[in-house]
């Protein structure tokens, strides 16, 4: 588990240092003041393919997911400036963590002079009308992205920009991380995919369970195939035929989601954004409880975001049987960066049963 991270120039962080992570870490704050930029530090420092994940972020944040080839220098530094600091682009940004049983990783991005000659616009086909006007330019811009485990070697990744989109050539090693954010649902086929790896190892019950707890009618699960594409169906109560879940209930598919993700990434890091979106507030205690109990059964080390008075409330009965295992982070806007505040489970417990303001 990560026990303590520094961030630095990136997003809306000048620089910042967290220590005292536990297992499940509650992110709170107004808008604006930092929660889902530092959902993205820990998502882009999980692995050695940092620029890909850069790009999953633009489509997180309704930005597109489509790389536009830019036709200058200008245009190529435009595609990642906005993950620094200010857009401070000759500044590198910097994520270390430091985790439990000594381990740890580091992610370095920066802009680097290309050696050689680059042509613009990026192997994009130009009109005929202006073929001849390639630009031949020496010392172009190139983002780096450096990222490094304990006692392993560096994994350089300089992402090329093709007509085909963007390429990579880097060793590939990862973190075990996956991201669930509002709107962004996960796919079919991964909820199949994941499903299905949970079933082979005999543990796809534990899902089930989960289900049938918070929504009695669901009664079994298998993969099944609907025009033609894997996904998960239920069998429900008293219906002759089985039905896929995403059209059963947005709630129910994203809970699903949420214990197919946290089963499936054994002693790595889930993150979810705005946990309460899709689910009844009647229906938030017990969810709590099952998420709590499928992270420490898996090992999985938690990162939530909420907005909500209710959500926060519904934790308390878990979080007094377990305080040690809960940590409070608090984002907060200043005039020039954003700032965390990282506060204990005793105080988070405290703070909720005298009716005190933590969001």
């Amino acid at each position: 588990m990560i026990e303590s991270l520094s961030i630095t120039n990136f997003r809306c962080f000048k620089h910042i240092e967290v220590a005292g992570l536990k297992r499940i870490n509650l992110v709170v704050g107004e808008n604006s003041s930092g929660k889902s930029a530092f959902l993205e530090s820990l998502f882009v420092s999980s692995g050695s393919l940092a620029p890909q994940s850069v790009f999953q972020i633009r489509g997180i944040r309704k930005m597109g997911g489509q790389i536009v080839l830019p036709l200058d220098a200008q245009g190529y530094r435009g595609l990642w400036e906005d993950i620094f600091f200010n857009f401070q682009s000759d500044k590198p940004v910097s994520i270390k963590i430091i985790g439990t049983n000594s381990d740890g990783r580091s992610l370095k991005i920066q802009f680097v002079e290309a050696s050689g000659t680059a042509e613009l616009p990026f192997e994009k086909q130009l009109p005929t009308n202006i073929s001849n006007r390639v630009e031949q330019s020496f010392g172009m811009p190139q983002i780096e992205f450096t990222w490094k485990r304990v006692n392993h070697s560096p994994i350089v990744a300089k992402p090329r920009l093709t007509s085909t989109g963007m390429q990579i050539d880097a060793q590939v090693d990862f973190f075990p991380c996956v991201w669930f954010t509002p709107g962004v649902s996960e796919t079919t086929d991964e909820n199949a995919k994941r499903f299905s790896e949970l079933d082979k190892r005999g543990e796809s019950k534990i899902v089930l369970t989960t289900l049938a707890k918070e929504f009695p009618f669901i009664k079994d699960l298998s993969i099944d195939y609907h025009a033609g594409s894997p996904m998960v169906f239920a069998q429900l109560d008293g219906k002759p035929r089985k039905m896929p879940i995403p059209l059963i209930s947005d709630g129910v598919n994203r809970l699903m989601g949420i214990c197919l993700g946290i089963a499936n990434f054994t002693k790595g890091m889930v993150l979810i954004d705005q946990i309460e979106d899709g689910f009844h507030h009647k229906l938030l205690p017990s969810i709590w409880n099952s998420i709590y109990s499928l992270a420490k059964e898996f090992d999985v080390q938690l990162f939530i975001s909420t907005h909500s008075a209710e959500c926060l409330s519904a934790i308390l009965p878990i979080l007094k049987a377990n305080v040690s295992d809960f940590a409070l982070l608090r984002m907060i806007r200043q005039e020039e960066s954003c700032e965390i505040k990282c506060l204990s489970g005793h105080y988070l417990e405290t703070a909720l049963e005298q009716d005190f303001e933590v969001r």
